[in-house]
């Protein structure tokens, strides 16, 4: 009985707890309304004061083309700038398909020199009009835009010799080597 009677209590507690809660966010919205309700009619005013100091009526007449009269500024909407987002991904042309396919095919991490002879050998297939030295800066220019803003090659720097070896991306973890493909790191002597 005395345990019943506690709760009873201790429920009615709550309940006055959460009803004056109520009240007083009640309180707190009816003043947001009106201050939002002030802030309209201020706005209000003030474009009719603005739009009488600048000579503009605020309804057009007949054959008014709409827009004619004083420019508005521009403005943003408010908040920060949404991110750009490619939907799919991005598109890799020729010579990115050719390198990321050479990297996949031969299922190791090759180093530039490795994917150079690869790709003067396709080079000569498909554009036998390219001198060798176009051939390199090309794939200099694809590896590093396929290693760095693409996202599709990783890096593996040994240490033991200069430069780097590339291989797919899904090959490393947080831009190092995982260990199951450490088996793919061929090194010549």
């Amino acid at each position: 009985m005395a345990r019943e009677r506690l709760k009873k209590e201790e429920l009615d507690r709550l309940l006055g707890e959460l009803f004056g809660e109520r009240r007083l966010l009640m309180y707190k919205l009816t003043r947001v309304r009106d201050a939002i309700a002030e802030l309209k009619k201020l706005r209000t005013t003030k474009e009719a004061a603005d739009d009488a100091t600048t000579g503009i009526e605020s309804k057009r007449g007949p054959g008014r083309p709409p827009g004619s009269g004083a420019k508005r500024a521009y403005r943003r909407k408010p908040g920060r700038k949404k991110k750009r987002t490619v939907v799919g991904g991005y598109r890799l042309n020729e010579w990115d398909r050719m390198i990321a396919g050479a990297v996949k095919g031969s299922d190791r991490l090759l180093t530039k020199q490795d994917l150079l002879t690869i790709t003067k050998a396709w080079a000569k297939r498909e554009h036998p009009k390219m001198k060798g030295a176009e051939v390199e800066t090309r794939l200099t220019r694809t590896l590093q835009k396929l290693a760095g803003r693409r996202g599709v090659l990783g890096q593996h720097r040994t240490g033991k010799m200069r430069g780097v070896h590339y291989g797919l991306i899904d090959w490393f973890f947080h831009g190092k080597l995982r260990q199951e493909h450490k088996g793919k790191l061929v090194m010549e002597d």
